[in-house]
């Protein structure tokens, strides 16, 4: 992943969405999500390193391959939710970007669910012994 390339993309229309926002607010939004989208897909292929690199991690230790889909689907939910609030918040909608914020926590709380169940029951079974 190219680090520089995504933070030069990000200064230059940050910089250019100051220059236009007085003039034409929305235009300054539109160009703002656009390089988020933009960069989204160039930070993809190190998305895909990441989870190549935890697979391989989880598959030495010997954990399941479900514990990993959990952990991709809440990074997933994070990344996702934090996106599109920042996005609301950019466009001045902060109760929306509060909301998916809150809506995030919750898909990953309840995400979580299962591996809490089995945490409790594995509790339960070395406290029985």
């Amino acid at each position: 992943m190219d680090i520089i390339r995504i933070a030069v993309i990000c200064l230059v229309a940050a910089v250019l969405a100051k220059v236009i926002q007085p003039t034409n607010r929305d235009l300054a939004a539109l160009l703002s999500i656009s390089a988020v989208i933009f960069t989204a897909f160039i930070a993809v292929d190190g998305i895909y390193q990441v989870f190549g690199g935890t697979e391989r991690l989880f598959g030495t230790v010997g954990l399941g391959g479900g514990y990993l889909g959990i952990a991709f689907r809440a990074l997933g939910i994070c990344y996702i939710s934090e996106l599109c609030s920042s996005s609301c918040r950019d466009c001045g909608e902060t109760a929306l970007g509060s909301v998916l914020d809150i809506s995030g926590r919750v898909a990953v709380a309840l995400l979580c669910l299962p591996l809490l169940r089995e945490f409790t029951e594995a509790v339960k079974s070395i406290l029985e012994k």
